[in-house]
């Protein structure tokens, strides 16, 4: 009984939000890497999707019926998680989507996203990941997050909105359709160099593609990946994200 109580009392002194918030930086910074260059493997379509769980089967068939074409699939792996991505097009409104499914020992997570770039490099991404954004805001990109909306449709719909409001004067460009996920490659390099020019991550690219977070980046991310930060940073988004919609 004695060892049972001092086991969980380090328990909740390790994991508490002071010491998560205060060492976990430290860890951070030594153990985290961010993703420079980042390649996806092609997997076939149709191991891809028979293998996949029912939210993301219901997001392939809804995505279909609303003219998206599947570009490609794909499985990026670590030492801790798995995630599964599929790529589609739409080539009348000029827009990409992905569904994408995140698994670990703790949990899984799956969520669609719609995202446009436009003639002045500018993107609009509308999603409905319960996760909120590690990465602070980057100039380029507006992010818009809706965890509770999961009817494909409806943030379709959402997305539409928040161009007509924010994006009316831009342009959507194309997507390189014959290389699929490079455009997505190139997006998550173009984000790695923002957090670089941010001062959050280190010049120096390793032969796994990743940059070393600075002592800054760590604990900028550590802030918005734990208690009591990802609680008020998910909150803030959400709220930025319905506010928009509701002034119509």
């Amino acid at each position: 009984m004695i060892e049972f109580v001092i086991i969980a009392a380090v328990i909740l002194v390790l994991f508490s939000p002071v010491v998560m918030n205060t060492i976990g930086p430290f860890i951070v910074w030594k153990t985290q890497k961010i993703p420079v260059i980042v390649r996806f493997p092609a997997m076939e379509s149709s191991d891809f999707i028979k293998s996949r769980n029912e939210e993301f089967l219901n997001y392939d068939l809804d995505l279909k019926k609303m003219k998206f074409d599947v570009l490609g699939s794909s499985l990026l792996e670590d030492l801790h998680t798995k995630s599964y991505f599929r790529l589609y097009w739409n080539p009348s409104i000029k827009l990409a989507a992905m569904v994408v499914t995140m698994t670990s020992k703790a949990k899984e997570i799956t969520f669609l996203e719609f995202t446009q770039r436009y003639k002045d490099e500018t993107v609009l991404n509308v999603n409905n990941s319960v996760q909120p954004e590690a990465y602070p805001k980057i100039a380029f990109k507006q992010m818009f997050r809706f965890p509770k909306i999961r009817s494909a449709e409806l943030l379709l719909e959402y997305h539409s909105i928040l161009k007509s409001k924010i994006k009316a004067k831009n342009d959507p460009v194309e997507f390189d359709l014959a290389n699929g996920f490079f455009e997505v490659e190139k997006h998550i390099k173009r984000e790695a160099d923002a957090l670089l020019e941010m001062g959050l991550v280190k010049n120096e690219i390793d032969e796994n593609g990743k940059r070393s977070l600075t002592l800054k980046g760590a604990f900028i991310m550590t802030f918005r990946s734990v208690s009591p930060g990802k609680e008020i940073f998910g909150f803030l988004s959400k709220r930025q994200a319905m506010k928009l919609i509701s002034n119509e």
